[in-house]
């Protein structure tokens, strides 16, 4: 088959690339360093010990407040050092004020003002120059909630953890009938997880290849070394060898963008799936996964070759490019309606259309596995519509060689299609 020779160049040249080599190895590097870095900076804690002054109005709520302040840094010392300010009756303003001065000399780093009516809801005061990380702030309101509630209880003579046992939160568990009839433990952040990595691993290398596909049809419409290429090889085969060769570079991109993410963020994965909670995923769903990732990576490039080969400029494939990346809109669209009810008439029938059905029709099988005539179906259908595009691809481009100046209409094109045939 001819179309070989056509895949081996487009593959070849694709990789020599130096946008290739460039993106391949460096985006995924940058992009680590944009998510990795400031998630790193975020969790950060201090490693320097804190000067806190607690100023208590109530004059009973500091030593409980101090001593509940446990925390300590990497190297073992306490994260705190605290002094507390008793400011009862008509002290407390000037007392809070004097510590506040004590700030701006640089002799403390944080004030905690308490005024006697936090116990009826009046609210207290967290006041720095520097330390305003969040954590730290976070942990004091916790900790002052706490105290705050025991006195709260035991001025009404409860027992705090008596009250703290009774009102412990209930949790509910999802659990799923598999198609097996097993029932498991099933997590929707785990199953939206997976499906919104999918989809986003799909658009964006379509974007970024369709593009490409596209972009490479025009430029041989427009040179003279096609009149070369048609010499030896048929429009169909042409067309054919574009699809799988550049589809092969992209694939190739992608496999190596994959290793590389695994690579440098493998350390987070424990945190992430501990976050997410349970993911049961039969080994049979990552098969799926491939299938319809390819299946779907083909069907676009060649709903992006029709683009290419029914265009006579860039300009004009720029604008017709919508086109094929509304479909991939759709679903993300209504991803949270079919995660609801994966089995509806409305999600059979969406996900049996084409241009839905790779990411459709893999999101009803991570969430309840659909029939096995419906998947068949759905992959028959791809590659009907594959089939159909990379013919009608190769007959428009065939006449579509010769043709300059204006973009072609609907009758045109099918006036083309018919002749080529």
């Amino acid at each position: 088959m001819k179309a070989i020779h056509v895949i081996r160049r487009e593959y070849v040249e694709g990789i020599r690339r130096k946008a290739f080599i460039i993106t391949t190895f460096v985006v995924p590097i940058i992009m680590s360093m944009f998510i990795v870095i400031p998630t790193l900076l975020a969790t950060m804690e201090p490693q320097t010990v804190l000067r806190l002054a607690v100023v208590d109005q109530t004059g009973t709520i500091a030593p409980q407040f101090v001593a509940a302040l446990t925390d300590t840094l990497k190297n073992g010392k306490r994260a705190f050092t605290a002094t507390i300010a008793p400011a009862t009756g008509d002290a407390y303003d000037a007392t809070r004020a004097a510590q506040i001065e004590a700030i701006k000399r640089g002799e403390t780093d944080i004030v905690l003002a308490i005024p006697q009516g936090i116990m009826t809801g009046e609210k207290a005061s967290y006041i720095t120059r520097e330390q305003r990380n969040y954590n730290v702030l976070d942990r004091f309101g916790k900790v002052l909630n706490d105290v705050v509630l025991k006195q709260r209880l035991a001025a009404e003579g409860i027992d705090y953890e008596r009250v703290k046992d009774l009102t412990a939160a209930v949790t509910v568990e999802m659990n799923q009938i598999t198609a097996t009839g097993n029932v498991e433990k099933k997590s929707f952040m785990a199953e939206y997880g997976v499906v919104f990595v999918f989809v986003m691993l799909l658009y964006t290398s379509i974007q970024a290849w369709g593009v490409t596909i596209a972009k490479s049809i025009v430029e041989e419409k427009g040179s003279r070394i096609i009149e070369v290429l048609l010499s030896a090889v048929t429009p169909k085969d042409l067309i054919v060898g574009k699809l799988v060769g550049v589809g092969m570079t992209g694939l190739t991109q992608l496999a190596i963008w994959t290793t590389l993410g695994l690579t440098l963020t493998g350390g987070a994965a424990p945190f992430v799936l501990a976050k997410l909670g349970p993911m049961h995923i039969p080994p049979v769903t990552f098969l799926y996964f491939v299938v319809f990732f390819v299946l779907g990576f083909l069907l676009f490039a060649a709903l992006f070759m029709v683009v290419g080969a029914v265009s006579s400029t860039e300009q004009d494939a720029q604008q017709m490019q919508v086109l094929v990346t509304l479909p991939m809109v759709v679903p993300l669209m209504s991803l949270m309606m079919f995660m609801q009810n994966p089995n509806s008439a409305v999600a059979v029938g969406m996900s049996l259309f084409p241009p839905f059905t790779p990411l459709l029709m893999l999101a009803r099988i991570i969430l309840l596995t659909p029939p096995m005539w419906q998947i068949l179906l759905g992959m028959g259908l791809m590659l009907a519509t594959i089939a159909f595009a990379v013919t009608f691809s190769a007959r428009v481009f065939r006449v579509g060689i010769l043709m300059h100046g204006k973009r072609p209409n609907l009758r045109e094109l099918v006036h083309w299609y018919r002749m080529a045939g």
